[in-house]
């Protein structure tokens, strides 16, 4: 990857946050020595499902050699949650999302994967990549977003974009197989990202395999419905009587949620049996699940299925319910759950839960 140009550098890496550094316990936690490799495998041996072939759960970036110094999960590895880890003093960082805009998560335009095997896809040799980019600026002052589940951070500064890499006329006379110029906003996160020596590995697909769901347990935690688990389900919940409007204003406020929070119904019907279908889920799922509650609760669904099912069922005058809280807020729930089971797996390194946020605000 060509250095990204300072003035592009610095429009995207502003904006940070100072965040409480971890805190060591005592000089044993101190002197620890583990590498993210090692704890991978702890988590591969901990996790309590079979650990299968593919190229979902991977380290994405960084040398998987490198000695872990602290442990950050969250939904999705952002620029701010990137920087919010480094002033924390961490350099492992756990994403339940890519990386890099999209399932192949390769860390440069149009790149391919690393694929099954786990290796660390953009893996510097030696200094790594960057060594000779423009140092990043200290960063600015916030506060770490809060206790766990999407809650609403500043927004970091949007890059200052390049033209269109597509050739202009003028352009069409370059040589034949010339690379177009890097896309600042991948440049610059590698950057930064080679500047800290992070590690990034994406657990997703193993992690949401655990029984009970671990984002059911913690949007259920987050919003205080342990208590109204429905028997053994941690997919269902049996409330005292609630509007399907007040119900999506708590959502909205236990979870932090600016703008990406959608609700489908009667706003004023009576709530009481809860259904949660966490992260992306297809309409059969929703189809299940809506003749035994008043709503469901999702993460992500495509809006012609599940949302537009939902949608017909209002307009025939039944009392159901769907609200959609969006995948990166509902996710992180189940990553503040991971940090949790993290520290009891790997005690020799600190190990937070950093949020990124609902990335969607709404006017006013």
């Amino acid at each position: 990857m060509r250095e990204i140009s300072r003035r592009k550098f610095v429009a995207l890496t502003a904006g940070g946050a100072a965040a409480t550094p971890f805190v060591l316990d005592g000089g044993a936690r101190a002197a620890a020595s583990v590498t993210a490799q090692q704890i991978v495998d702890r988590i591969k041996a901990n996790i309590g499902v079979e650990w299968g072939s593919d190229d979902v759960d991977t380290f994405k970036v960084g040398d998987p050699s490198t000695i872990v110094t602290g442990v950050v999960t969250t939904s999705m590895a952002t620029l701010d949650v990137l920087q919010k880890a480094v002033q924390t003093g961490a350099n492992f960082i756990i994403t339940a999302a890519p990386t890099f805009y999209s399932r192949a998560d390769a860390s440069t335009v149009g790149g391919r994967g690393a694929g099954g095997g786990g290796a660390a896809r953009g893996a510097a040799p030696a200094r790594g990549r960057g060594a000779g980019a423009a140092p990043a600026p200290p960063p600015s002052p916030a506060t770490v977003s809060g206790p766990g589940t999407g809650a609403s951070a500043p927004m970091p500064p949007a890059p200052t974009m390049p033209q269109s890499v597509v050739p202009s006329a003028q352009a069409a006379g370059r040589a034949a197989g010339t690379p177009p110029p890097p896309d600042p906003v991948f440049a610059g996160k590698n950057a930064f990202i080679d500047k800290h020596k992070l590690v990034v590995f994406r657990l997703t697909q193993h992690w949401n395999q655990r029984k009970p769901d671990p984002r059911a347990q913690g949007l259920a935690s987050a919003m205080g419905w342990t208590r109204y688990q429905s028997g053994n389900d941690a997919m269902r919940y049996e409330l005292p009587g609630v509007t399907l409007e007040a119900l999506a204003s708590q959502l909205k406020k236990n979870l932090g949620v600016r703008g990406g929070i959608r609700g489908i119904g009667d706003r004023m019907m009576t709530v009481r049996r809860i259904g949660l279908l966490p992260g992306y889920s297809l309409i059969q799922a929703s189809i299940a699940m809506m003749p035994g509650v008043d709503v469901i609760v999702a993460g992500e669904v495509q809006e012609w299925e599940s949302a537009t099912y939902a949608q017909d069922i209002a307009f025939a005058g039944l009392k159901k319910g769907f609200i959609s809280i969006g995948r990166v807020v509902n996710e992180a729930t189940g990553m503040q759950v991971c940090a949790d089971w993290l520290r009891t797996i790997v005690p020799e390194v600190p190990t937070r839960f950093i949020s990124a946020g609902d990335p969607y605000w709404r006017p006013l």
